[in-house]
């Protein structure tokens, strides 16, 4: 019984240091991810990989269809921080989600399931 106890508390805290690597790994990363001007293309895709958006900030003009692609291998969603104008399904591993932005002004969203996960567009007309 004691060595059951020893493996589960040694387990835990190998699954603690994995996840806080992984964490870790993802803010340099999400810091290193530049914002991208793509105004001139009315169809932009962001790709969703190794737990972050890419890119994470996107200036587009009114009229671009955005569409996310999870490229990763575990399920996202694209919710908007406020209100309720981007609310995507779940999406598993090569599913998308189209949004066309009408509206100029600047939207903030992330991964309900990833709330590390973030990303802004900002539209222009």
């Amino acid at each position: 019984m004691k060595k059951l106890i020893f493996i589960v508390i040694a387990l835990a805290l190998i699954g603690a240091g994995v996840y806080y690597a992984v964490q870790k790994n993802n803010q340099s990363r999400a810091s290193d991810v530049s914002p991208i001007d793509t105004q001139s293309s009315s169809d932009i895709t962001i790709h969703i990989k190794n737990f972050l958006f890419d890119p994470s900030i996107l200036t587009v003009k009114t009229g671009t269809k955005v569409t996310w692609l999870n490229d990763d291998f575990v399920p996202h969603t694209i919710t908007s921080d406020s209100g309720n104008l981007l609310n995507s399904s779940t999406l598993s591993p090569g599913q998308s989600f189209s949004f066309t932005f009408v509206d100029s002004g600047s939207l903030s969203y992330h991964c309900e399931f990833h709330p590390m996960m973030k990303g802004t567009i900002i539209v222009k007309n």
